[in-house]
């Protein structure tokens, strides 16, 4: 049995307010940079690798995250040793949050005051409701889907030829990866749902408590016949 353990961590606080954040690109505050960087050491975990959104709030702090990664193990090494390779970023498009189209970027109070029925009812039910020309709930549950099978079938790849070269057959004790997805609260909320079998349950995007830098952490196994098992590790760490 193989372990991945998917750590997807939430942006931290941005600019712009109380806006609506769907593709809007906002960098993230000081205060964001401070809660994700105290969310990251919180974890203390040795990183096998990192994906993130292509938005700002999310790549920017996943290119500063992977280069003081490799600061650091560059520190101590003897003049002998080779030099550890730079920890790549894998940005996907196919990791940013839902678009809210027409309502992206608007302050909340503003769309409640001349949009509030359909806001409201986007919020009871995003399945039956879709923003003005925004992105419907299944299409980007799907995206997000495909996504992650994206990254696992890469990382369980990659963890299985790791294994053959060090030990020349299956090791069913191999320690489980840890892999960083950096990105954003609905993207993780759909994930958190998947994994409860929960999936296009009412209620599961509008009233699950996810804060910033928040960090949900989901165990993938695989067995040798390439079947996969979630398991949701609950709660999550929040970071002032």
């Amino acid at each position: 049995m193989k372990q991945l353990r998917l750590l997807l961590l939430r942006h931290g606080e941005c600019e712009g307010g109380a806006i609506l954040r769907g593709r809007v690109d906002v960098p993230l505050s000081d205060k964001g940079w401070r809660q994700m960087s105290a969310a990251v050491e919180a974890q203390a975990t040795v990183c096998h690798g990192i994906y993130s959104s292509t938005s700002r709030r999310c790549a920017e702090f996943a290119k500063a995250f992977a280069a003081e990664l490799h600061s650091s193990a560059s520190v101590g090494r003897s003049l002998d040793a080779p030099a550890p390779l730079p920890l790549k970023v894998n940005l996907l498009e196919e990791l940013q949050e839902i678009a809210f189209g027409d309502w992206d970027g608007c302050l909340l109070d503003d769309l409640y005051q001349r949009d509030g029925e359909r806001m409201a009812a986007y919020w009871q039910n995003p399945w039956e409701v879709t923003p003005p020309n925004g992105e419907a709930m299944a299409n980007f549950e799907a995206r997000i889907d495909g996504a992650i099978e994206q990254i696992l079938d890469k990382e369980f790849a990659l963890l299985a030829m790791d294994d053959e070269q060090a030990h020349g057959e299956f090791n069913a004790n191999a320690p489980a990866a840890n892999i960083w997805v950096v990105t954003h609260g609905g993207v993780i909320r759909h994930l958190m749902s998947r994994a409860l079998g929960a999936v296009k349950t009412l209620g599961f995007y509008s009233q699950l408590a996810l804060p910033v830098a928040a960090v949900v952490t989901i165990n993938v196994l695989e067995d040798e016949q390439g079947k996969r098992y979630w398991r949701l590790d609950w709660p999550s760490g929040h970071c002032e």
